[in-house]
């Protein structure tokens, strides 16, 4: 027995040697005829350039040779990339592109002509032919036009206060010019004018049965009230069986002042009377789309309130008080000088000035809260297109799109403009925010009328799609189930995702591995090259599994011998 054991063991080992000799030939053979398939995928997607179109496919970026940064950005529109407002100090380089000071000596309003009723032409031809310019951002005020159409719709074509049930006059006409603006929602506009037509009272006070201009009438409401709907092409005589024009000039003073009549004054206001500068520069631009006539005093009353600096005071003249600018005062002035006494005037020039300085690096204005925000942000643009500033307009218009929001958004606040970019960023987390939501339902109708590269001197709806856009956002991509190791099948598809804006698909489907579609190729459509080798392989292995099993039983044996 244990002679037969040793004599099994060179058997053993020569059955080994044997397989050998047959496996090795075949396994070098066989290496040299398999196809290596990452060259293939690879040469695909090396020539392909990047789409910037296709939202990316989670499971399958490791295979696809573009970069995965250039498809994250597909889902959000365009205005995302303009940069984030943020807080860098205003700007007073003495560079800005506003028109400098004229060296014509400003005329006083006692060098004007001091009777109350001359006629100052409001001229259409000349100065509200420059004040309207392209602004290049018709497509984001398009969108804001959209947010207004549907928040308009769902409260009953019009806008409350915050927090409130109590009609918001100036915020819903503001909308109406928004509108207009972006030339869009012609429907919903004409919807909230007969809103308006209904509640006109609420808004501007309830006159005195006797006298139109008795208790109560508001000027600076009137005036906007007024351009509201002329933009709209109604008549602004003969709207809501009223002349809203008559009661306007009712509100003139001696001294050129437009101002409230009411009953309900207090200690420090007796009269009642709250109207201020940008109230008058209202009415004087009124009058002015009504008419193209505007009472002398009343222009010479707007240019009194005009400061050493350029910039217009909030309040109206008070006795004893320092002239301080205001922003948004001076952004409605502005407007107004420009239909009253040109662009190239000096006082308006003076006031476009003051603007400009003011204007942050990031586009924007800080206001009296130290926040930079869309609506004075918004008026600013409206008089920078008025004067025909298209530097200073641009920069603003970027600052608010820069407050829009996109795709990322919730799909009620898209195409809204948010007040300041703490606001924004409030909803992009918190999409019911009711206090953010408020802001940014007062910011859009003012912000989109800048936005628009429009101006109260010719904002109109004539020509305006009775439907606004809603912006459109792709829907994400569904994601492709992978597994431990990416077949060459995953890679293919992950390779025309993100090429598609430069590769050709292939007519068929895919499957039979098109030459036209290289990286759709797959191993089993590989062509067959190479030698028959299966014959030699297989006795091999028989050979292995034999001298393997002699062996083993040589060694178990000999242990007990």
């Amino acid at each position: 027995m244990h002679q037969s054991i040793r004599t099994a063991r060179p058997a053993a080992a020569l059955a080994l040697a044997l397989a050998a000799a047959l496996v090795a030939p075949g396994i070098a053979s066989a290496s040299t005829t398999t196809p290596t398939t990452t060259a293939t995928t690879g040469s695909a997607t090396g020539t392909a350039a990047p789409s910037t179109t296709t939202a990316p496919t989670a499971g399958t970026a490791t295979t696809s040779s573009s970069p995965s940064s250039t498809t994250t950005t597909s889902v959000a529109p365009s205005t995302t990339t303009a940069p984030a407002p943020t807080g860098p100090a205003p700007s007073t380089s003495t560079t800005s592109t506003a028109p400098s000071t004229s060296s014509t000596p400003r005329t006083s309003a006692t060098q004007r002509a001091a009777a109350t009723d001359k006629a100052v032409p409001f001229d259409a031809a000349a100065a509200r032919s420059s004040a309207r310019i392209s602004g290049g951002s018709a497509a984001q005020a398009g969108a804001a036009a959209g947010f207004m159409v549907r928040t308009l719709k769902a409260r009953g074509n019009h806008y409350n206060y915050p927090a409130s049930t109590y009609f918001d006059g100036g915020n819903t006409v503001d909308a109406i010019l928004g509108l207009a603006g972006a030339q869009a929602g012609l429907a919903q506009g004409d919807a909230t004018t007969d809103y308006l037509a209904a509640h006109v009272n609420d808004y501007v006070g309830f006159p005195g049965a006797g006298n139109p201009s008795s208790a109560e009438t508001y000027a600076g409401p009137l005036g906007k009230l007024v351009i509201g709907v002329v933009a709209q092409g109604g008549d602004p005589t003969h709207f809501a069986g009223q002349d809203l024009v008559s009661r306007l000039k009712g509100l003139l003073t001696k001294e050129g002042r437009f101002s409230d009549k009411s009953a309900y004054g207090d200690k420090s206001n007796p009269s009642g009377d709250y109207s201020n500068t940008i109230g008058q520069a209202l009415d004087v631009v009124a009058l002015g789309r009504a008419t193209n006539d505007v009472p002398q005093a009343a222009g010479d009353y707007l240019l009194d309130q005009q400061c050493s600096d350029g910039g217009f005071r909030g309040n109206l003249d008070v006795a004893g008080a320092a002239c301080t600018s205001d922003l948004d005062a001076t952004a409605f002035a502005a407007q107004a000088l420009v239909g009253l006494l040109g662009a190239d005037d000096a006082a308006t020039v003076d006031a476009l000035h003051f603007l400009a300085s003011h204007q942050a690096t990031n586009g924007g204005f800080l206001n009296q809260d130290g926040q930079y925000n869309a609506n004075t942000a918004g008026v600013a643009a409206q008089a920078f297109a008025a004067g025909g500033l298209t530097k200073e307009l641009a920069r603003a218009q970027s600052f608010l799109a820069g407050l829009q929001m996109d795709c990322l958004f919730a799909p009620g606040l898209r195409g809204g403009i948010a007040f300041t970019a703490a606001d924004r960023a409030t909803l992009a987390t918190k999409s019911t925010d009711a206090k953010a939501l408020d802001r940014a339902l007062r910011a859009t109708p003012q912000a989109t009328l800048g936005l628009a590269g429009g101006s109260l001197l010719t904002v109109t709806a004539d020509g305006a799609s009775s439907t606004a856009p809603t912006l459109s956002c792709p829907a994400p991509s569904p994601t492709t189930s992978t597994s431990s190791s990416p077949t060459t099948g995953t890679a293919s598809s992950t390779t025309r995702s993100s090429t598609s804006a430069a590769v050709t698909p292939s007519s068929t489907d895919g499957g039979s591995g098109s030459a036209n579609d290289p990286a759709s190729a797959t191993p089993s459509s590989l062509a067959f090259t190479g030698a028959d080798i299966s014959a030699y392989v297989i006795a091999g292995l028989l050979l292995l599994v034999a001298g393997a099993g002699a062996l083993v039983l040589a060694r178990r044996k000999g242990v007990h011998a």
